[in-house]
């Protein structure tokens, strides 16, 4: 068994970890096994880190063949004992914790996590993967996210043959990169901590400061109309992104603004109405009409109305309604899915500020 142990003083975390617990207390925590199988595969390497007023430190149990399994995990287990409160890792809920503790047990260890509560980094981000337009939840896609460069060549499923390799022939060339890969990932883990400022962003305000309205030609040649609202947000933003929907884009900045693009829509909407049965459709006029109005209408002129009848119509400038009340909203036709509020410049800022209320929630 090999027993490493590093310090980089140059390493601090970018995120207020005492909004879980005293950050002596969190340990990070990193393994690499010969395969998915908590059953039929071995423990060969278990890293962890934690910060202190000296930096980040990292330590590394390496099993220099499978037989020393048991070695490293009851080592970990006394190294860590009565030191540490809380786990912290990337998607370890799914598969180091479970599977280091059935590799410990499986050799009568006690399990040496059972006292530690657990902070998933993974399970934190993951429902803002779209909001934040990634790609992938692997650790290195977060990595590339936050603008983090790691050299790291390797997977963990590459480096197994590795691991083989050095079993059966030991030298320092084999170890060096089974060793480097589990160190980067633990020093990721510590630099991608800032992605969860953006696990806050439920929360998001924004403060309506301007807009403009934008023309511009498409691509077919088509004059096209948009709104360019800037707001002010109070949000830690460690990487600036774009965000939103197919018709919404929203640009959040680090520098604590933010800028929304919404298209204009102008020409001829329709305003549905849901309780129909209330209602006449006026075929010559192409709308409809209550009944309790209706008496001057003669019965030739009129039909029942029905859902996709009960409208009246409406011209102006019209942009995408982050609302699904049916009251509020206007349609090009029943069917639609795409809902429009009418916009007017007196009425500007009071419609924009309500937007920049609720953006975040809407697109998220």
């Amino acid at each position: 068994m090999q027993f490493i142990n590093e310090i980089y003083s140059d390493i601090h975390p970018l995120y207020p970890l005492e909004r879980f617990t005293r950050p002596e207390n969190i340990l990070f925590i990193d393994i690499e096994t010969t395969g998915l199988s908590r059953e039929s595969t071995t423990l060969y390497l278990i890293g962890c880190g934690y910060f202190d007023s000296d930096g980040y430190h990292t330590i590394q149990w390496f099993a220099d063949s499978p037989g020393e399994e048991p070695e490293i995990i009851t080592a970990f287990a006394g190294y860590i004992r009565d030191r540490f409160t809380c786990l912290m890792h990337f998607n370890g809920n799914h598969f180091d914790i479970p599977y280091l503790k059935h590799r410990a047990l499986s050799h009568g260890i006690p399990d040496p996590l059972d006292s530690l509560d657990s902070i998933d980094i993974y399970a934190l981000v993951k429902p803002y993967k779209k909001l934040l337009g990634l790609s992938s939840l692997r650790q290195r896609s977060i990595e590339q996210f936050l603008n983090i460069n790691s050299d790291d060549p390797y997977t963990g499923k590459e480096l197994i043959g590795v691991y083989h390799s050095y079993v059966r022939s030991p030298s320092d060339e084999l170890l060096a990169p089974l060793l480097y890969h589990n160190s980067e990932d633990l020093k990721g883990m510590a630099y991608i901590l800032p992605i969860l400022h953006y696990t806050k962003l439920k929360e998001l305000k924004l403060s309506y400061v301007s807009h403009t309205l934008h023309s511009f030609s498409d691509y077919m040649g088509q004059e096209q109309c948009e709104i360019l609202a800037e707001y002010t947000h109070d949000a830690v933003i460690p990487v600036s992104f774009n965000t939103g929907t197919d018709r919404i884009r929203l640009s959040l900045r680090k520098n604590r603004t933010a800028l929304l693009r919404l298209p204009v829509f102008r020409g001829e909407l329709k305003k549905f109405y849901q309780d129909f049965k209330d209602y006449y459709y006026l075929p010559e006029e192409d709308c409809c009409i209550h009944r309790s109005v209706a008496s001057g209408v003669s019965k030739e002129r009129r039909v029942d109305a029905k859902k996709e009848t009960c409208y009246t119509k409406h011209s102006g400038l019209f942009i995408p309604s982050i609302s699904s009340d049916p009251s509020m909203t206007l349609r090009t036709d029943y069917s639609s899915k795409e809902l429009f509020v009418p916009y007017s410049d007196d009425k500007a800022e009071t419609l924009l500020s309500d937007i920049g209320c609720s953006i975040i929630s809407y697109i998220f």
